[in-house]
């Protein structure tokens, strides 16, 4: 017999290799094994097991890595898909599947336990009639076994967690497993006691900031039965369960469910896969769902179910778009509304969650003479000044440099920042609030381990009234005494150059609304524009998301966007700028070549990315629309054909970032 053999590598094709006699009894579909791959020792997966080569010479596999099957057939069959449909080799998606940290040296202690065994008491929870009718809804799903896939679409604060609980505590009952995806799960240390509370040692907690011992030892408890939920980001969507019967995607509509990387898959397609594989239901949840999502549930490919009101005493806040073009006095970053509101806020010892999404504290720095912004000398981005280490860096390859006394462009004019980040948002709330105790939360303030955790309990405590950062508090911080929510600038994501802008901007808005109102206390939240005319914020303003849909669905749908057609992101990336534009027209004479005269689908581009430069590498990219399979088909002829030297080309099917 010979193995058939995939490796983690982009190439299109499978290796064989024989078994040795000593290991003929052990080798088998799904493992990973040790092999010789030129000179190098490399690790392979394991695609079948055939009892002929044509190969000539074929060389002996050195040992097995695993004494189990990592890859059953349903995830082999989950890997071909990513593989056809993220126009990846099928190595790179079994690399996917299968964490690095997922290896032999990594299995000492295995009954060690990453959940922390501090339960509370289980309190009893009553639905109200709607979640109890979506619950049932989602019951009567798993019970007969098949596939069915649901929106649950409920305002902030409506009560999904709880639908969501009812459904595992059910999923649990018919003998099956569940997968439970949240957008980032450092993000939410409170929902992890509220799951562990409920379900105690069946938890398991995924995320990439375990040790690879720690991985190993979740992994195999999933894999063994002794866990059956597992928590996680994006990634626990292949946790190695045997009977799955739910996949939870809380927060849906998150960008952070799609991988920059190859492959570049979408989390909420390969739960859908997924579950469309194990006959398992999946519920989908937000309060903004994507467009693409509400319109499989307008349509009727999804089940749609909806939470209108909040539960208990909370009620959605009203809600002031503030003109931040004339509404300054005391300061030139907060609008005198938002600072009397602050004061009223203070005033009754409640507290004020006040969100900016920019980090830093000035997103750049300008020459008075020579009127040329301070850049990175490896990007094609403005470098952010910090005032907390006095440096300026780049937010993409994390270049940085000391404040520059001269232009480094002309070497004479003056510099001076422009622009405002959280850091300087803080500087001015201390400035105005002296008695106000303020905590800042970014990506920044957040790099040391335990720091989003400490500052979750202090603001629950009241040890502080402001919570000020970037979309990081716009998730988890639902406290009965937030009686305030403020959005420093509304603009930020309303007018870049991409489809998707008025929707981002209205989920964060919505989502920052969110906070405010929890409570019997009441809520109030101010957002602050220099655009209040525009529909996203108009919709925001009265908590539509109906009327925000209707409007974005026919924008799409007259230009042709999403969820009407599928778009591919072409990114052509070379450190020769010439060979990067020669490479970007040979790929689109190709394609054109290709799809000949009956016009598949429609090429926008060559054209230099908006990001021209990143990492040193200049970018071009051509951006695809029309029908998903044409495309794949005519991407995939190119891809083997076209081999530049110094030229990586990446495919992004259904990008969320076009920039």
């Amino acid at each position: 017999m010979f193995a058939e053999v995939v490796l983690p590598l982009p190439l299109d094709k499978t290796f064989h290799y024989s078994i040795p006699e000593a290991l003929k009894d052990i080798v088998k579909p799904g493992m990973r094994v040790s092999i010789p791959f030129g000179s190098k020792k490399l690790i392979g997966y394991v695609a079948s097991l055939v009892a002929e080569s044509s190969v000539a010479k074929v060389k002996d596999i050195f040992s097995v890595v695993d004494k189990e099957v990592f890859l059953t057939e349903e995830m082999m069959l989950l890997a071909r898909w990513i593989s056809n449909n993220y126009l990846c080799s099928i190595g790179e998606s079994y690399a996917a599947i299968i964490s690095p940290a997922l290896s032999s040296s990594k299995r000492k202690n295995p009954a060690e336990t990453l959940i922390e065994k501090v339960y509370e008491e289980n309190i009893s929870h009553t639905l109200t009639p709607n979640q109890a009718k979506a619950t049932e809804e989602i019951k009567n799903g798993l019970r007969s076994n098949t596939f069915k896939p649901f929106l649950l679409f409920g305002v902030t604060s409506s009560g999904k967690t709880e639908v969501y609980l009812n459904a595992i505590e059910e999923t649990l009952k018919l003998g099956k497993s569940a997968v439970f995806l949240l957008p980032e799960i450092s993000l939410t240390p409170h929902f992890i006691r509220l799951i562990q509370n409920r379900f105690h040692d069946k938890v398991g907690i995924w995320h990439s900031n375990l040790t690879g011992r720690e991985k190993f030892n979740t992994w195999a408890k999933a894999k063994n039965g002794s866990v059956r939920i597992m928590v996680g980001p994006r990634s626990a969507v292949f946790a190695p369960f045997d009977k799955l019967g739910l996949i939870i995607i809380d927060e849906e509509h998150e960008t952070s469910y799609k991988q920059d990387q190859k492959p570049a898959y979408h989390a909420r397609e390969v739960a859908l896969e997924r579950a469309r594989i194990n006959n398992a239901v999946i519920v989908f949840g937000s309060a903004t769902p994507s467009i693409e999502t509400f319109y499989r549930a307008k349509t009727g490919e999804f089940g749609l179910l909806e939470l209108k009101e909040r539960v208990g005493e909370g009620v959605l806040p009203p809600v002031r778009i503030i003109d931040s073009r004339k509404q300054y006095k005391r300061s030139k970053i907060l609008s005198e509304p938002l600072i009397e509101a602050l004061e009223k806020t203070l005033a009754k010892r409640e507290q004020a969650v006040i969100f900016l999404n920019r980090r830093g504290f000035a997103p750049g720095v300008i020459c008075e003479a020579c009127n040329k912004v301070v850049q990175c000398p490896n990007c094609s981005i403005s470098l952010v000044y910090h005032f907390d280490d006095k440096k300026m860096k780049c937010h993409y390859c994390e270049y940085s440099q000391s404040y520059p006394k001269v232009c480094p462009s002309c070497g004479a004019g003056e510099l001076y920042i422009y622009g405002f980040g959280t850091q300087r948002v803080e500087h001015e709330l201390k400035k105005i609030f002296p008695q106000g105790r303020i905590i800042r939360l970014d990506r920044d303030s957040t790099k040391r381990k335990g720091v989003y955790e400490k500052a979750y309990d202090d603001f629950r405590k009241e040890n502080f009234d402001i919570l000020l950062g970037t979309q990081i508090v716009v998730k988890g911080f639902d406290f009965p005494r937030i009686t305030l929510a403020g959005v420093i600038d509304a603009d930020i994501s309303m007018y870049f150059p991409d489809f998707r802008s008025a929707e981002r901007t209205f989920q964060l808005l919505t989502q920052v609304a969110g906070r405010s109102g929890r409570s019997i206390l009441g809520g109030e939240v101010i957002i602050q524009s220099a655009h209040p005319e525009h529909y996203a914020l108009g919709f925001a303003k009265n908590h539509d998301y109906p009327s925000f849909y209707d409007k974005e669905i026919e924008f799409r749908r007259e230009m042709n966007y999403p969820p009407f057609t599928t778009l591919c992101n072409v990114i052509i990336r070379g450190k020769n700028e010439a060979k990067v534009t020669e490479a970007a027209e040979e790929f689109k004479k190709q394609l054109i070549r290709d799809k000949a005269a009956d016009s598949r689908f429609e090429v926008l581009g060559p054209s230099p990315a908006s990001r021209v430069k990143l990492h040193n590498m200049f970018r071009w990219q051509i951006l695809l629309k029309g029908k998903k399979s044409d495309i794949i088909q005519s991407v995939s002829k190119i891809k083997q054909n076209l081999d530049i030297s110094g030229i990586i080309i990446t495919f992004d099917i259904d990008p969320y970032d076009i920039l």
